[in-house]
C-alpha cells in the first residue's frame, strides 16, 4: 500500500497561480510510490481562487484535492494552524504532513527527498538561492543576524516543511504566530533539506516590505522568553553601568575632593536611568508573554468546501 501524505497549502487571492500550482505538485510528485491530499487553505479570498478550486480535478488517482474555506480573513499563519487542526483527525491513516506556500517558490521536486528521510520528526527545507530584490536580501541578512544574537539560533528556513504524526498530534492545538519559528522550538529530532526557491508564479510577492518586517518580529514572538532573558541580561549590564558610574563619581566627590562639574546630575541621571531600565524590564516581559499567550484567541470558524 503507498504512504499517504498530506500537503496543507494557504490561499488568499491566487486566481492568477493557485491551477498551475496544483499541476506543478501532480506533475513532479506523480512517479513518487506515495498519495498525496492536498488541503487548500482558502483565507477568504475576495477573487474567482474558490471558483477555480472547486472545478479544479487532479488526473492523477493518487492526488485528492479538499478546500477549506475560512469565514473571514485571518492571515496566513492562522491559515496554518487550522490547516493543521483540520488534518490531524487524519493523523492515524498517514505518514506525515507537508507545509508549503501557493504562490510556486516552494520547489515540489523538495518533497521527493523530504519523504525519503527516515528518523526525524521534523524535516525543514532550507532556502538555497533566494529570487529576491536587493533591499529584501540586506534586510533578510540583518533579521537572521539579529535572530542568532537574540535567539542564538540559526533561522534559514520557511514554513516549507514536513512533520510526522506524533508532531502534528502534538501541535495541533497550539497556536503559533510563526510557524516555522515555532516548529524549531519543539523537542523533537529535526533536520532539514537544502532546496533553491523557484520564481513566484506570477512574479510578483503580495508582501509588502512592512509585512516582511512584522514577519520576521513575529518569529521572535516565538522565542518570548529567551528574547526577554536577554533582554534583562542587557539591561542589568547597563544597571551595572551606571552603578559603578554614579560610584566613581561619589568616590571622586567626597573621597579624593576632586571637583566634578555636575556631578549632582549626573547621579540624578543614573538613578534615573536604572529605574527606567527596571521598569522597562517588567512591562516588555509582560507585554511578551501576554501576546505568545493571546495570539490567535478569536473564533476560528470555516467550513470544509470539497
Amino acid at each position: 500500500m503507498s504512504k499517504r501524505y498530506f500537503i496543507i497549502a494557504p490561499c488568499y487571492n491566487e486566481e492568477k497561480v493557485i491551477e498551475r500550482f496544483l499541476k506543478d505538485l501532480e506533475t513532479k510528485l506523480v512517479k513518487t510510490d506515495a498519495e498525496f491530499t492536498v488541503v487548500i487553505v482558502d483565507d477568504a479570498s475576495l477573487d474567482l481562487s474558490l471558483s477555480i478550486l472547486k472545478g479544479f480535478r487532479f488526473s492523477s488517482e493518487s492526488f485528492t484535492l479538499k478546500i477549506i474555506r475560512l469565514n473571514f480573513n485571518m492571515g496566513h499563519q492562522a491559515a496554518i494552524n487550522i490547516g493543521l487542526n483540520y488534518v490531524n483527525k487524519f493523523k492515524d491513516d498517514i505518514e506525515g504532513v507537508i507545509v508549503m506556500d501557493s504562490d510556486g517558490e516552494d520547489d515540489p521536486n523538495a518533497i521527493k527527498e523530504l519523504i525519503k528521510l527516515k528518523d526525524f520528526d521534523i524535516v525543514f527545507v532550507s532556502r538555497g538561492k533566494r529570487k529576491e530584490g536587493l533591499l529584501f536580501k540586506v534586510g533578510y541578512f540583518f533579521y537572521k543576524g539579529l535572530f542568532k544574537m537574540v535567539v542564538g539560533k540559526s533561522i534559514t528556513f520557511g514554513n516549507y516543511s514536513l512533520i510526522n504524526p506524533n508532531v502534528l498530534f502534538s501541535i495541533h492545538n497550539q497556536r503559533f504566530s510563526h510557524y516555522a519559528a515555532f516548529l524549531s522550538k519543539q523537542k523533537f529530532k529535526i533536520n532539514k533539506v537544502r532546496f533553491d526557491r523557484q520564481h513566484r508564479i506570477d512574479g510578483k510577492s503580495k508582501m509588502s516590505h512592512k509585512n516582511l518586517v512584522f514577519h520576521g518580529l513575529s518569529s521572535l514572538i516565538e522565542y518570548s522568553e529567551e528574547i526577554l532573558y536577554f533582554l534583562i541580561k542587557f539591561f542589568f549590564a547597563l544597571i551595572c553601568f551606571n552603578i559603578v558610574l554614579g560610584g566613581y563619581v561619589l568616590y571622586s566627590k567626597f573621597i579624593l575632593h576632586t571637583a566634578i562639574l555636575g556631578w549632582a546630575s549626573t547621579i540624578g541621571s543614573s538613578i534615573l536611568i536604572i529605574c527606567v531600565l527596571i521598569i522597562s524590564t517588567v512591562i516588555l516581559g509582560l507585554l511578551l508573554l501576554s501576546i505568545k499567550r493571546t495570539i490567535f484567541n478569536n473564533i476560528i470558524s470555516y467550513e470544509e468546501i470539497k
